[in-house]
């Protein structure tokens, strides 16, 4: 990126850096960060949830709090008692998972540490620069076109949720999941005659349908990605005062979007089976009330 006011700024992408390879597989910064955050959830639940008592301690009764609070918020968006609790797993797994990745993003060392590594370029990237560009930025061309920038600084770590790819793989997961359970409500004869009918208007309910995969996937990825761009360019023209306001607004920021994507998931869901069941206490079955209590 140019200097601005005679600071130069950090290189900002949209898409993660390649770290390494397993294989045909690229590792990026984010698949490393997402690694980071999954085990680091795992230990974390696994050390709340050992050693259970009837009276709990500070951690379980911290535990119960989270679960009870999203059941909670499941059961007020839905309105379904019952669907809300077949949904939860999935509904409180993203709301946790975005907020940790989110808050990921905002710590120290996150794209600030840097590997130097030599990274290539497409030809199409390539043949955008001039000479003048490709000696400043030390930028080796190849004899089939592309390119390769030499002893590029690659951020070690980025936020998970700040690459598109991990965004729009989220979202295809809940927008499949929502077919799934609306051919189990109304069986796959009644799930194509509502997604059909009437025949006129059966295109903008299938347009419909895939623009919820960018509702969810673009908003969440803008916001993050919008985010730690304004947080890194105030750290890079002001002092430490004003860039904490902002970071102290991400942490706001953060908890609201994992709330939307799980808000919109359970609405998903809900529009889904709408129609078939209750929405009431008797939704819950006598076994599953006694299990329960």
């Amino acid at each position: 990126m140019d200097p601005v006011f005679a600071i130069n700024l950090p290189k900002i992408t949209l898409a993660p850096d390649v770290l390494f390879h397993i294989g045909p597989i690229p590792i990026t910064n984010s698949n490393l960060s997402m690694i980071i955050v999954m085990v680091f959830l795992v230990l974390l639940f696994f050390f709340i949830t050992r050693n259970l008592q009837l009276v709990p301690g500070r951690k379980q009764a911290l535990g119960e709090v989270t679960v009870e609070g999203l059941l909670g918020l499941a059961v007020s968006t839905s309105g379904n008692r019952a669907l809300s609790r077949r949904i939860f797993p999935l509904a409180a797994t993203i709301f946790i998972f975005v907020l940790f990745s989110f808050y990921f993003g905002l710590l120290p060392g996150v794209e600030t540490i840097y590997v130097v590594k030599d990274v290539p370029m497409s030809a199409a990237a390539c043949a955008k620069l001039s000479p003048d560009e490709m000696a400043k930025e030390n930028i080796v061309k190849n004899p089939d076109g592309t390119c390769i920038a030499m002893n590029e600084k690659v951020p070690l770590f980025r936020s998970p949720v700040a690459d598109l790819n991990m965004t729009v793989g989220m979202a295809l997961i809940v927008i499949v999941l929502v077919q799934a359970a609306g051919i189990q409500a109304h069986g796959l004869g009644g799930y194509l005659k509502e997604l059909l009918t009437p025949i006129p208007l059966a295109p903008l309910h299938i347009i419909g349908e895939l623009a919820r995969i960018l509702s969810l996937s673009f908003r969440l990825f803008g916001n993050v990605f919008g985010g730690e761009v304004l947080v890194t360019v105030m750290y890079s023209l002001t002092y430490v005062l004003i860039p904490s306001v902002f970071l102290s607004l991400e942490v706001f920021f953060g908890a609201i979007q994992a709330l939307i994507f799980t808000v919109l998931t359970v609405i998903y869901f809900s529009l889904a089976v709408a129609g078939h069941g209750g929405s009431d206490e008797h939704d819950v079955s006598a076994e599953e009330a006694a299990h329960l209590a």
